[in-house]
């Protein structure tokens, strides 16, 4: 299984120098549920992008501390780039700020959440049957959040939601997948993100955080059904109905 990262953030260096960056994070819970996946990773935010011939088995886009909304030179080559690969018909995976990326480009509406920020491990309810594996009634992700899909594009279903986070997982077609949450992300940098933050967070919601984490969370299982999303035999692209969002 040949996977791409497309980076657009990078842990800070007080983390990575003992928890790692980004892609470590990525490599450790994807060989949990596939060892036999390979990982190649484009620095997007540093306009590493892969050239129009890479073909892959599936693309995760990885979440980030800038706006999907914002107005970025490396986020408009990175949104080029995510188009011409659906076009091509390879399928994409989203996670927090790569879920609301794919949102946004397909005509949802993604904002700062009204709800303020989701941060520790929040738990989640299915909306749709989902493919693959998955917890029985719903499931619980690490999260940092201030930005939300606030509604989603016109052909999306929705695959699992929160009172806090109505749109927490959805799919457009046969292209493209989302989650809000971290499947990736450990209890431990979690609590350094917290921390790191906690000036913007009262304190009762800084005390439920940091309780939050003593609890299970489902990163594994949640990544085994992007994977099994990403991989399935179905193929295809326009054949499937994937439109890119000026409708060609």
């Amino acid at each position: 299984m040949q996977l791409g990262l497309l980076l657009c953030d990078h842990t800070d260096s007080d983390f990575s120098r003992v928890g790692g960056d980004y892609p470590d994070l990525f490599r450790e819970c994807i060989a949990a549920v596939a060892p036999e996946a390979q990982l190649q990773v484009y620095d997007a935010n540093q306009h590493q992008l892969p050239d129009e011939g890479t073909r892959l088995d599936g693309w995760i886009i990885s979440g980030a501390r800038f706006d999907a909304f914002g107005q970025y030179p490396w986020l408009e080559r990175l949104k080029a780039c995510v188009r011409r690969l659906l076009e091509q018909g390879q399928r994409i995976a989203g996670v927090c700020f790569g879920h609301q990326l794919l949102a946004l480009m397909h005509g949802g509406e993604v904002g700062r959440a009204p709800v303020g920020w989701g941060i520790g491990t929040h738990d989640y309810r299915w909306r749709q049957q989902a493919e693959g594996h998955r917890p029985a009634e719903g499931f619980r992700l690490l999260v940092s959040h201030q930005d939300q899909v606030l509604s989603l594009p016109e052909r999306a279903r929705v695959l699992a939601g929160s009172d806090f986070c109505p749109n927490a997982a959805f799919t457009l077609d046969d292209r493209v997948i989302g989650v809000q949450g971290h499947p990736e992300f450990t209890p431990a940098y979690s609590r350094f993100l917290i921390e790191q933050r906690k000036a913007y967070f009262s304190g009762s919601l800084y005390r439920q955080a940091i309780d939050s984490l003593e609890h299970e969370h489902h990163g594994y299982e949640v990544m085994r059904l992007l994977l099994d999303f990403l991989t399935s035999p179905q193929s295809g692209g326009k054949q499937y109905g994937y439109r890119d969002p000026q409708g060609n």
